[in-house]
């Protein structure tokens, strides 16, 4: 693609030739074969949505019953597994040996951010089903499926990130 300069020289940021960068293709532009361009691999990840907590709990826990509390809780342990496996996926599809990771990989970031975010209120759901469990004197153990499930994860934390990372990999060897 041929360019030349724009009649704006790049002095009006609002120009629609140039988008003020001051360079503008050119007019007379030769016909040629289309090239063929590399596609971008297409991201799997859906970029800066927003966290959808799911309430489990019924407004009105008093008068649960104790097959109730444990369906509740079967369905809140499978909802951690799978935001935790989800998190492992995406902690494992990032390059944490190459300097710019934190700004390569945004949305990846942020998506972990939002998984992070729903597995803590899933969490909070579950303590208040252990305090329920508690005052009605049921027997009741929670065991998760998944390494991260219990776990806190400080997304900002590079470090974290790695040692968890690591410890994965160690537990599953």
């Amino acid at each position: 693609m041929a360019v030349e300069l724009c009649s704006c020289e790049g002095l009006n940021p609002n120009c629609k030739i140039c988008f003020g960068s001051g360079y503008a293709p050119s007019a007379t532009q030769k016909k040629s074969a289309p090239k063929q361009v590399a596609k971008k691999p297409v991201n799997k990840t859906i970029p800066y949505k927003e966290a959808e907590l799911v309430y489990h709990l019924p407004k009105k826990t008093d008068a649960l019953t104790k097959q109730e509390i444990e369906q509740i809780t079967i369905k809140i342990i499978n909802a951690l597994d799978s935001k935790s496996k989800k998190q492992l996926q995406l902690l494992n599809s990032i390059p944490f040996n190459t300097n710019t990771f934190r700004r390569d990989f945004k949305d990846k970031f942020h998506n972990l951010t939002i998984l992070e975010t729903e597995k803590r209120h899933l969490r909070k759901e579950l303590m208040v089903i252990d305090q329920i469990i508690v005052d009605k004197k049921y027997d009741s153990q929670f065991s998760f499926k998944h390494f991260l499930s219990d776990k806190d994860l400080d997304i900002t934390s590079n470090r974290q990130l790695k040692e968890i990372l690591r410890e994965y990999k160690r537990l599953k060897n």
